[in-house]
């Protein structure tokens, strides 16, 4: 961690970056009532999962490019035409994203698309990202400390309503969630305030009272203060912000502050 110095947005004092990170983490937590929490790359390993599904789903597309399959899917997952970001928005269905996002990725690569690619695509990636499933090994603890300190939580996603099953089913985490939000749930996903008010509706909690904790700072937190909610950016990368918001590094940070916050220290599970 940089000893920079940065200002704390409250009381204009220079602190380090550490410190204001942490005053800022405790502001949001305190009295919360609820959780949001982000699913793809917060809590589930998503990119590694789809690079692993993408990389046997295009081996059996084009079995002849042998040692481009993993780039393929890389640049599938990584979207630069941002399809997903135009199903977020609710401005193309599921299947042409996904479809999108493959004839994008043959193009660079150039490969041509051969009759039927998307369905052969498609049957090759459902179960092989089904197996990849991979929970970050930092989200059982914070799961248990808002288990233990009463706090309902609830997921919002952008992505769609089977998929997130998929993985809730793969990972055993189906009856952990007192509310999921997915984009079928309005036919819009972050950042259109609805989602985040409709989270909050659904969990019976003011947004006010409701901290939502993600991977993307656009989506997950400056979204969600856009109307009202208080927000956690998970930084895994630690790429930083100038941006005056909560960040942590690790779930673990946000486990440490729950469970001090509420009464429980985490050697006493």
């Amino acid at each position: 961690m940089s000893h920079r110095v940065v200002r704390d947005v409250a009381d204009g004092i220079p602190r380090r970056a550490g410190a204001a990170r942490s005053t800022l983490l405790e502001r949001e937590l305190d009295g919360v009532q609820a959780l949001v929490l982000d699913v793809d790359d917060t809590i589930v390993d998503t990119e590694g999962a789809m690079v692993e599904a993408g990389t046997v789903a295009a081996a059996a597309v084009w079995p002849e490019r042998e040692g481009e399959h993993r780039a393929l899917a890389q640049r599938y997952y990584d979207d630069p035409a941002h399809w997903f970001r135009r199903y977020a928005a609710g401005e193309v269905d599921f299947d042409l994203m996904r479809a999108g996002r493959l004839g994008e990725a043959a193009a660079a690569m150039g490969l041509d698309l051969p009759p039927g690619a998307q369905e052969r695509y498609e049957r090759a990636y459902a179960p092989a990202f089904r197996t990849a499933q991979r929970l970050f090994p930092d989200v059982p603890g914070l799961l248990a400390a808002a288990e233990e300190a009463s706090l309902p939580m609830a997921l919002l996603t952008n992505s769609a309503h089977a998929p997130t099953v998929v993985k809730l089913e793969a990972l055993g985490l189906v009856d952990r969630f007192d509310v999921v939000v997915t984009t079928d749930t309005l036919g819009v996903g972050k950042p259109d305030p609805r989602v985040y008010l409709e989270a909050c509706r659904q969990l019976r909690a003011a947004p006010g009272a409701v901290v939502c904790l993600g991977d993307s700072l656009e989506w997950d937190v400056l979204g969600a203060h856009r109307v009202g909610l208080r927000a956690v950016w998970l930084d895994r990368a630690g790429v930083g912000t100038a941006e005056p918001v909560a960040s942590v590094q690790g779930l673990e940070e946000v486990t440490a502050a729950l469970s001090t916050r509420f009464g429980r220290a985490l050697g006493d599970r």
